[in-house]
Order: C-alpha cells, then sequence, then structure tokens
C-alpha cells in the first residue's frame, strides 16, 4: 500500500539553505550576466558617478528595475555608493568594463551560452564519447579563453621567448593557437623588429582584427589562412603552438614535420600542451578536480614520449621543457631548434 500523505500537515520550511543558496548564486551570476550584455558598467565607468535615474536613462533599463538591479550590484560590491550617485567598484571597473585589459566578462558570457558545455554537463558525464571537445568554437567561446590567458599564462610563456639566446636577432614569428593573436602582440610589443603571423581560427578571426587595432600592429601582424599540415607558404625564426594539437593526435607527425619545415634553421620551436596524467585527485576539491576531469579527457596529448620523438624525428630537437600553471592542470612547454644546437 501506498502511503497517504496529508499535504496540510508537512512541516512548514521557510529556508532550505542548501536548496535557497543556489538559487541565488545562479540568479547573481545571471543578473550579472545580464548587466554585461547590457554594457551597464561601460556606461556607468564611461560616465562617472550616476543616480539610478541618470543610469537607467543612459542603458534604457526601466528605472522599475534598474532600482533593483543597483540594489543587488551594491550589495556584491560591484558598484559603490556614494549619497545618491553610484559608481562602478576598482575591481568591477578593472573586470567588467569592456575597454579595460583586464576585462573578463566574455567568461562570464560564455558560461551560459547554448553551446557551453555546462549546458550539456549530463552528455559529459554519461556519454563523453558522443562529444569530441569541451571548447565549442564560437566568437564568444574564443574571446573567453583569451581572457583567460592574460591571467598569467600569456606573460608566462613570453617571457619564454624572450629569454631564448636567439630572441634578439628574430625577425620573423608565427603563432599557431586559439587565433587570438595575444602572444604574438606581446612578443611584438618587447621585440621592436619583430614582424608576425597568426594562423586564423573561424571562431577568432574577428577578436584578432579587433586586437591588431587595439593594440596598433597592423604594420607588424599579418593573419594568414591555412590549417595544421599544410601551412601557407613562409619562413620564420620563431614558431608557437600552444594548445591546437589535441583534436589532432593521429595526424603529430605529419604536423611537426610541417612545422619543421617552415621553421628557418636554428629557429625557436616551442610548444605548450597538456598532457595525460594519472588522476593525482582525492575528490575533495570537488568541482575543480570534476572541471578537470572531463576537459582533460578531450584536451590532453596522451603519449607525451611519443611526441617528444615526433619532435625530435621531424628536426624539431628538444632542448628544453618547463611546467607552467593554467586552469586545468599543469601545461607543459617544450622548446625546440631545427638543428638541435641548443640555446
Amino acid at each position: 500500500m501506498t502511503e497517504e500523505i496529508d499535504l496540510i500537515k508537512l512541516p512548514e520550511l521557510p529556508v532550505i539553505e542548501v536548496v535557497d543558496d543556489l538559487i541565488q548564486v545562479y540568479k547573481e551570476f545571471m543578473v550579472i550576466r545580464a548587466a554585461l550584455q547590457l554594457k551597464v558598467f561601460d556606461w556607468m565607468a564611461e560616465n562617472g558617478s550616476a543616480t539610478i535615474e541618470d543610469i537607467s536613462k543612459g542603458t534604457k533599463i526601466p528605472i522599475e528595475y534598474m532600482a533593483p538591479l543597483i540594489g543587488m550590484l551594491f550589495y556584491l560590491d560591484i558598484v559603490r555608493r556614494s549619497g545618491e550617485k553610484y559608481l562602478v567598484s576598482p575591481s568591477a571597473n578593472l573586470h567588467f568594463v569592456t575597454n579595460s585589459r583586464y576585462y573578463q566578462g566574455d567568461i562570464i558570457m560564455a558560461l551560459a551560452e547554448p553551446e557551453s558545455p555546462w549546458n550539456d554537463l549530463k552528455t559529459y558525464l554519461t556519454s563523453g564519447e558522443t562529444k569530441t571537445t569541451f571548447d565549442q568554437e564560437t566568437p564568444l567561446m574564443g574571446a573567453s579563453h583569451a581572457e583567460q590567458e592574460i591571467r598569467g599564462m600569456l606573460k608566462n610563456i613570453t617571457t619564454v621567448i624572450s629569454r631564448w639566446a636567439g630572441f634578439k636577432d628574430a625577425k620573423s614569428f608565427l603563432e599557431i593557437s586559439s587565433g587570438h593573436g595575444l602572444y604574438t602582440m606581446a612578443t611584438c610589443q618587447i621585440h621592436p623588429d619583430l614582424k608576425a603571423s597568426v594562423l586564423e581560427q573561424p571562431a577568432s578571426s574577428e577578436l584578432l582584427q579587433q586586437n591588431i587595432t587595439r593594440y596598433e600592429m597592423k604594420d607588424r601582424i599579418t593573419p594568414i589562412k591555412g590549417k595544421l599540415g599544410s601551412l601557407p607558404e613562409g619562413k620564420y625564426d620563431i614558431i608557437l603552438v600552444s594548445h591546437v594539437l589535441y583534436a589532432d593526435q593521429n595526424r603529430l607527425d605529419a604536423i611537426l614535420k610541417d612545422i619543421s619545415a617552415h621553421l628557418n634553421e636554428g629557429g625557436l620551436f616551442i610548444s605548450n600542451n597538456w598532457f595525460i596524467r594519472e588522476s593525482e585527485g582525492t575528490g575533495m576539491q570537488g568541482l575543480y578536480e570534476l572541471e578537470l576531469g572531463i576537459h582533460n579527457k578531450y584536451h590532453a596529448i596522451k603519449d607525451r614520449e611519443g611526441y617528444e620523438k615526433n619532435c625530435n624525428e621531424n628536426g624539431l630537437v628538444i632542448f628544453q621543457t618547463g611546467v607552467l600553471r593554467s586552469a586545468y592542470g599543469e601545461s607543459t612547454i617544450h622548446m625546440g631548434t631545427k638543428t638541435g644546437s641548443g640555446a
């Protein structure tokens, strides 16, 4: 027999913390995402301290919504108050205003896009074999990747390149990455005589053009079309390959042979990859370990020794390796020269 439940006699539960907290955080995230999409922080940064009425008129968000929206942003310390006026907090001005060089808003907006893996986590957890990537190729995802890399990876890789003994004599540079071109631009900024090319990626071509304009590199950086394994004609003193080999691991020999053919004798080959490692997690880091485990299923080279052998056999003789911290665990740098003469 089914137990009869008297709904009237169920105890009141005005607060269920685990449920209410999750709902609150999700709603706050979506409100901030909407504010980013509507350029609320851009307007406030451009116009300075303003009343709720002024912000409402400027952003075209009705006053009945703007008042509680600003109240929530004030509670989260994303905006500050002075009398009846509000202004963007220093942290939000740094990370939520689009013309800031430390802008991180696309990371937030991309997270809830229809193409985001987080919107189909059930499939990744139970039918991962039906997926081929944890990073969908869309313009917003491309911008998100670029914003993640300015947190440290960009500086670290540029520093490694600049410390190569042949750096001051290098004249040409090719970047093969997610297509945003930031590695090239940072390297050109510290080497005034360097000319560079960036292999275009469909999802990031518009972002690349924006970055070239933003960093005033039109005369020094050229976008090129092509694909791994069949790069267009050209020879370079430095070739950087960063996080683009995972989907083509069955073609690594041909890809590395083609890269070698485009690298000048004595030139620098530098690659940045994740490699499969035995799990060192305990489960106690929860969300981080879950994301890392799913991501690395699709974005890690399975055989490090085989990769290094392929590099050496194709004339990209490895002379130094190193490890960098990244959002998805340790990332391995390989440095090689066309002749194997070292740094």
